[in-house]
């Protein structure tokens, strides 16, 4: 017979394989778009890091840019501590710099264009956490190919501390001066922490025909 504390015990283990059974029918890998620099604040670190984290106990593949320091190196450095699967996408031009990170798996290609598609190619869904202008240039061309329907995986922006409020606002004032729908602020999902991710890949609306909205 099973008890009362057991019985909600074993419940709440079953809401938990459903969950995970209806996740990992939907996505198997995210590419994480992020920065490189050493200097950014600990709090957007520590992101880095519980994003890697949640990642590698949901055995969520992750692709991104292959650095070793920063957010990259945060998030890599995560997700091996608790033995995720994280492979570096990075051009040859960086690993000749010794800019790559020998502690992960590497996929090496000639150029920054290539790296770029092969990154969102191989996603099941986007993330970005807080960067500079290389994140910034990522996230904008992901949300301009799923708007053109060339792409059709979440797009989730992780607004630690507000980082992405300025970048919202633009893209709300474009559709109120028409220069986009307003079926295109659903191109992508906002969440404050990496907590908050999952549940938004999840619950991402689809684009219907969204090449056929894709201009006014």
């Amino acid at each position: 017979m099973i008890t009362e504390p057991n019985k909600k015990e074993w419940l709440w283990t079953i809401a938990k394989i459903v969950y995970l059974y209806k996740f990992f029918d939907m996505i198997n890998q995210v590419t994480v778009f992020c920065a490189s620099s050493t200097q950014a604040a600990d709090v957007y670190k520590q992101e880095a890091r519980q994003l890697g984290t949640i990642l590698a106990e949901h055995a969520v593949k992750c692709y991104y840019g292959g650095g070793r320091v920063g957010l990259m190196g945060e998030l890599a450095s995560s997700m091996l501590e608790h033995n995720g699967h994280i492979v570096g996408i990075i051009p040859q031009f960086m690993v000749d710099e010794g800019w790559d990170n020998d502690k992960v798996e590497e996929i090496v290609v000639p150029d920054m264009q290539i790296r770029k598609q092969k990154l969102m190619q191989l996603a099941d869904a986007i993330v970005a956490l807080p960067g500079g202008c290389g994140t910034l240039e990522e996230l904008m061309e992901a949300i301009t190919a799923r708007q053109l329907g060339l792409i059709k995986v979440p797009i989730v922006l992780v607004n630690v501390c507000g980082f992405f409020d300025p970048l919202i606002a633009m893209l709300e004032r474009a559709v109120k001066e028409k220069f986009m729908r307003n079926e295109h602020l659903s191109l992508w999902s906002v969440v404050t922490d990496a907590s908050q991710v999952l549940s938004a890949i999840e619950d991402a609306p689809s684009i219907e025909n969204a090449r056929g909205i894709a201009a006014m």
